[in-house]
């Protein structure tokens, strides 16, 4: 689909542990009893002709991908009753990639295992949820890598992929490898899972037919159970006759969108009549279209024969928290069951449609959403910033208060949605809910519960806190301490603080807000401002403290609708002079002008004055770097980097006892013994003494060690996917000898140890190239 793709370049990020599935028990575990089929034009299950409605995931398999994304896609589509997905082709590294990115495919005969373990969880949990897949091998763009990539592994162009005989033979290698692979979940080779509806050659490919002919031979020598695709370009080359009369190709996979300008119902009419009594038609692609074109096409789908028709596209939840959600011009992917702010792209009315063609199509009626699975909830450092994994099917939670774990519980929030659209790169806990009423000094406990459209309530998530609420300063538009430059208009879009926000699209005009913060200190500073598609992607905030400027980017799209976005946590000395400046540059997207808070903290670095002077290296090479992501357009994130062999420490801060810290890692390779990278906590000044909290990349576990002299012991671990290239989000919580140990806010580790009870925190690594951000001490 070239068209999000030329909006959206995909960046390597956030994966984690596959134990996270321990979490919500399997609704189903069925399973498949035969392979889809085919006689003549029509797909077959059976003896049964088949047809179906499916969607296009095109963020599911992807290297950076998290196990619990993949569950919450496939339990949606369950649940949904939109239970075919047709994923995006693999990655193949590019040579525009930057350090650290992991790709499917890293060079000929070269793959990253952690990309295909979560393949294989995706086929493990198709299976049982009863969805079929549809996988395509390679791209014709280079958005994440494709046939031009493949080309430039030997030295070639994108157009001897087709030709060059040790380039064909490198993708042969991949296909068998792909096709011959066992399931490191089932134990069943992936040529043998009947949850794999087909594959596909490719996706748009300006393929020629010797190729195809070539390759589609290769593939069914390979694997004489599945279906196979063409993956012709057929907007550009239309069916041709070559692919129609090869016996290897079971189905064409045509593209249509409103933005093509065609003739909706020709174009139809046209494909099925040339591959009647040929191949099975499916389209493959098709979006952009309004509810009643949207209605036109399934219906002639559903009447002419059509094999099968796929939306594009469909997004899950962040692992995070919220949703991904790119929107695409007048258009956006789906979240189940939709929501009121995506209806400006039609959201749910589009999914109601898919849901009732993908029943009608089996001869069902449209049965009732399922009760939700309980959320997750993150620990919190804020009663500012609550955050939960959201389930799939949820429309609204609800969020209950005590000031005890035991209750008794009062609502703080009804019809909370968690329809937040969060960047990939995103390395804190999402925020969702802003429990305003939380009394200063008070600690509270807080629990959630999700409901369906029809009212029905999921049971409780996990119970968070106790979370002090701590004093802030608000600092709104049009209130004290706000001023402006340039050119700016009133909005009273939904979700601005105070009912009314501030937007300019004038290059240079700027919206600054002083604090006059009396009590010297850290703090977290927090943005807020109102969700819309149009708003800018690369708002450039200034945090002037302490004589110091910081400068934050950040996409205006995301984590927007009133939440509280932390962009920095600083020390500010004190007084009128500091400020957060927010500059349109470059003008043109409407840059958002709203409230900025500023919360208490005790310690906090996220490196964006590019400076290491909080630090004190006790060994190893460390330095500042850029980390480059993309959400829209590129990201460049300050970041402190480690790139010595052996053990490299650093030390900050001052000592503490009981506190939680939080920190953000990613790892530029893992092929040295015991490769680690993480935290350390209540160590002495030389870290003779120390408690660390690692990602260990070569055993794939999460290990929370402890250190006295020059003894080491391990004092908890969990098993995970230890994937390089990938953003995780560690925090340990300490109070007193209890231990509690969380990746991407699940927890893993909870253990009881009392040999230290207070010293400094840090950052470590063991032969391992790293890269660290956003580190936070809190204390409740």
């Amino acid at each position: 689909m070239d068209r999000w793709l030329k909006l959206v370049t995909l960046a390597v990020m956030l994966l984690t542990l596959d134990t996270f599935f321990n979490l919500w028990p399997a609704r189903a575990d069925e399973g498949f009893t035969s392979y889809i089929t085919r006689s003549g034009d029509t797909l077959m299950e059976g003896t049964a002709a088949y047809r179906f409605v499916g969607t296009n995931q095109p963020l599911l398999n992807r290297a950076w991908t998290d196990p619990s994304e993949i569950e919450d896609a496939i339990r949606a589509a369950a649940d949904s009753g939109i239970n075919h997905i047709r994923l995006y082709p693999f990655e193949v590294r590019m040579s525009s990639d930057p350090p650290g990115t992991f790709r499917h495919v890293m060079g000929p005969s070269d793959y990253n295992e952690s990309a295909f373990k979560l393949l294989d969880k995706i086929v493990q949990l198709a299976n049982q949820h009863n969805i079929r897949l549809i996988i395509p091998f390679v791209d014709q763009y280079n958005y994440i890598g494709g046939i031009a990539d493949w080309a430039a592994f030997r030295g070639k162009t994108a157009n001897e992929f087709w030709s060059d005989p040790t380039v064909k033979q490198d993708f042969k290698n991949f296909m068998q490898y792909v096709i011959n692979r066992t399931n490191s979940y089932t134990g069943v080779p992936y040529k043998n899972d009947k949850a794999i509806l087909a594959w596909q050659l490719g996706n748009e490919l300006p393929s020629t037919d010797g190729w195809v002919s070539e390759m589609a031979a290769y593939v069914k020598s390979l694997d004489s159970n599945h279906l196979l695709a063409d993956g012709g370009y057929v907007r550009a080359q239309g069916i041709r006759p070559g692919a129609l009369n090869d016996s290897n190709i079971d189905i064409i996979v045509p593209h249509i969108y409103k933005y093509h300008n065609v003739d909706m119902a020709a174009k139809l009419k046209e494909w099925r009549d040339k591959t009647t009594g040929k191949k099975a038609l499916i389209i493959g692609e098709f979006g952009d279209y309004s509810p009643a074109e949207t209605e036109q096409l399934l219906d002639i789908v559903q009447n002419n024969g059509t094999s099968g028709a796929m939306f594009w596209g469909g997004m899950h939840h962040h692992k995070l928290g919220g949703w991904h959600w790119p929107p695409v011009g007048a258009w956006a992917y789906s979240r189940y069951p939709g929501f009121a702010s995506g209806d400006w792209a039609n959201e749910t009315a589009i999914i109601d449609l898919l849901r009732e063609y993908a029943y009608s199509m089996k001869g069902s009626t449209v049965p009732s959403w399922p009760i939700p699975d309980a959320p997750v909830m993150h620990p919190a450092d804020s009663v500012h910033t609550l955050s939960w994994k959201g389930v799939s099917g949820a429309s609204a939670y609800t969020v209950e208060r005590s000031t005890s774990s035991s209750g008794p519980w009062m609502t703080v929030g009804s019809e909370v949605t968690d329809d937040v659209s969060a960047p990939r790169h995103y390395t804190f806990a999402v925020p969702i809910f802003d429990d305003a009423s939380a009394e200063d000094g008070a600690s509270y406990y807080y629990r959630v519960k999700a409901k369906n459209k029809h009212g029905s309530y999921s049971p409780y998530s996990n119970i968070v806190g106790p979370i002090k609420a701590r004093s802030v300063i608000i600092v709104d538009q049009g209130s004290v301490g706000y001023t402006e430059t340039g050119t700016w208009g009133d909005s009273t879009l939904g979700g601005s603080y105070g009912g009314g926000s501030r937007y300019s699209s004038a290059n240079g005009s700027t919206a600054t807000w002083r604090p006059n913060l009396s009590a010297p200190g850290y703090y977290n500073v927090y943005v807020s401002y109102p969700y819309h598609q149009g708003s800018a992607k690369s708002a450039q905030f200034t945090v002037y403290h302490n004589g110091i400027r910081n400068t934050v980017t950040i996409n205006q799209t995301t984590i927007a609708g009133g939440r509280w976005r932390l962009i920095d946590t600083v020390y500010f000395a004190g007084g009128p002079e500091e400020y957060v400046r927010l500059t349109a540059i470059g003008g043109g997207s409407n840059f958002r002008a709203d409230a900025v808070m500023f919360e208490p903290q005790h310690f906090g670095d996220t490196f964006q004055n590019n400076s290491s002077g909080s630090w004190t290296p006790l060994g190893g090479n460390w330095s500042m770097s850029v980390d480059v992501s993309h959400d829209g357009v590129p990201i460049v994130n300050s970041v402190l980097k480690q790139s010595g062999i052996g053990i490299a420490e650093t030390v900050a801060g001052s000592t503490y006892s009981d506190t939680a810290i939080t920190t953000a890692l990613k790892a530029y390779d893992n092929d040295r013994t015991n490769a680690s990278a993480g935290l350390v906590a209540r160590a002495n000044a030389d870290f003779s003494s120390m408690y660390t909290l690692r990602i260990n990349y070569d055993l794939n576990k999460v290990q929370l060690y402890k250190k006295l002299g020059n003894r080491w012991t391990n004092i908890g671990e969990a098993d995970m996917i230890a994937a390089p290239g990938t953003w995780y989000l560690l925090k340990l919580e300490m109070k007193g000898s209890s231990f509690k140990a969380y990746v991407d806010g699940v927890k893993k580790i909870s253990v009881s140890d009392a040999s230290l009870s207070s010293g400094y925190i840090g950052l470590r690594t063991y032969d391992q190239t790293a890269v660290f951000d956003n580190l936070l001490v809190s204390m409740n």
